[in-house]
């Protein structure tokens, strides 16, 4: 299902206001009907699932599925409006707009970050910058400020918090347009890049290192149009540098390290593009999904898109999956252990990211892997020795050996499709000394 938000009064072909859902063909989920009210200038800026599924809606509107929210609310999965989650967002901020959400992040602890121009947040005074805790009160504990809108919030895999916008203060201390907070809401005093100008959008890459993007020409004290990366301590990267001739509003990084840019410009690395195009990044993005019989892996890294939590599942058919349950972050990925899984099948990954102008927009990505075959012997057959392996239909299969687990010279028996349930293989000649035998799927 795709989450659509903004300013509009139709959406599929049909009335819709503000805030909609599209079924993945692209129909219009008509089930789907929350609505943020019908009086000009309402506005749907960011939009967050959480992990129970429940949609946090951020923005500049008065009502929401039939009742009264002030700029930020939550539904139900099914678009009902959750009243048991109301804290609002006031007027009365620095800026002297009215109260708007523009970006939302939800932290791994389910935490609610919360960015835009208003002066209160649930009720108490919070400039430009608040957290929420899960059941919607405030996190009296967290208290930076901002002294102007703040368009971008990400969370970074060690929990700090980059905070991009139209600001030259925050924590109670000198920061142009960009900053870092620690986990507390403490200011990150070790980094202080500083644009020119506005940050409208925020990605992290696996690696730490930071994507920006916005109106500024110089970040870092270095030149750079309208779009940079910084290293994960804030210092500019050299190697990043394709600069556009206008701003860019928003920022998004595929599984494969590529990067999304849209904005108001005409051309992008030095060649045409109107409005919106796509980089080729610096280096690979590198993953790797593995099991070892209780415990999965999943290990990122350079280029590709940093996520704020995981899901793992598992499937016998490829068709029905069941949730084996959330990630721990571990250094580098994310693990899963404790699991007991059938002889065969497969394994989902899926990881969630966020991008896009003001940080508002999700989605995941994901990796399968099979689970490793475990082999039974059988013993002596009419032409050589025979085991079997369980398998998954659909999916190949390679038979290797070695006469030497620590040597690693595994040499390949054969190649074969599964057909689904117990495949039977025979080496024609074992030899009289021992050997070690495996299956893998490339």
């Amino acid at each position: 299902m795709i989450l659509v938000g903004g300013q509009f009064a139709t959406l599929g072909g049909q009335s819709s206001t503000n805030l909609g859902r599209l079924n993945p063909d692209g129909s219009l989920d008509a089930s789907f009907q929350p609505g943020t009210g019908t009086s000009y200038p309402d506005t749907v800026y960011s939009l967050g699932v959480q992990a129970d599924g429940k949609i946090l809606v951020g923005g500049w509107f008065t009502r929401l599925g039939g009742q009264s929210r002030t700029n930020l609310g939550r539904l139900s999965a099914d678009g009902s409006i959750d009243s048991s989650f109301n804290p609002g967002a006031g007027t009365g901020s620095p800026s002297g707009n009215q109260g708007v959400v523009f970006c939302l992040a939800v932290q791994a602890d389910g935490k609610i970050l919360v960015g835009g121009t208003f002066g209160t947040l649930g009720g108490q005074a919070r400039s430009s910058i608040g957290r929420l805790n899960p059941d919607g009160s405030l996190d009296t504990s967290f208290h930076p400020g901002a002294n102007g809108p703040v368009y971008s919030l990400t969370v970074q895999a060690d929990q700090k918090i980059l905070v991009g916008g139209y600001f030259f203060t925050l924590g109670g201390m000198t920061r142009n347009y960009i900053g870092r907070l620690n986990s507390d809401g403490s200011l990150d005093l070790s980094f202080n890049p500083g644009a020119d100008d506005v940050v409208n959008s925020l990605a992290v890459q696996a690696d730490g290192k930071i994507l920006v993007a916005g109106r500024f020409t110089k970040l870092g004290g270095q030149n750079r149009n309208y779009i940079a990366r910084l290293n994960a301590d804030g210092s500019v990267d050299p190697s990043f540098n394709p600069g556009t001739d206008g701003a860019v509003w928003s920022l998004a990084v595929q599984a494969d390290g590529k990067v999304l840019a849209g904005g108001a410009f005409t051309t992008l690395g030095g060649q045409s593009r109107s409005r919106i195009g796509r980089l080729n990044n610096t280096g690979p993005a590198t993953q790797s999904l593995t099991f070892d019989t209780a415990t999965i892996t999943w290990l990122r890294g350079g280029t590709a898109p940093e996520v704020w939590r995981t899901t793992f599942d598992s499937s016998t058919n490829g068709v029905d999956w069941t949730a084996l349950g959330a990630g721990v972050r571990i250094a580098g990925g994310w693990q899963l252990s404790g699991l007991t899984l059938p002889n065969a099948g497969t394994i989902r990954a899926r990881g969630f990211v966020t991008g896009g102008q003001y940080n508002g927009s999700s989605w995941y990505v994901e990796t399968q892997t099979q689970i490793p075959p475990k082999l039974t012997v059988v013993g002596l057959g009419p032409g050589g020795f025979r085991f079997a392996f369980p398998s998954v239909g659909g999916v190949s299969y390679v038979t290797e050996f070695c006469g030497d687990l620590a040597a690693s010279a595994w040499t390949i028996l054969e190649q074969r499709t599964g057909r689904g349930g117990l495949e039977t293989v025979e080496d024609p000649s074992p030899g009289p000394s021992r050997r070690f035998y495996r299956v893998v799927t490339p």
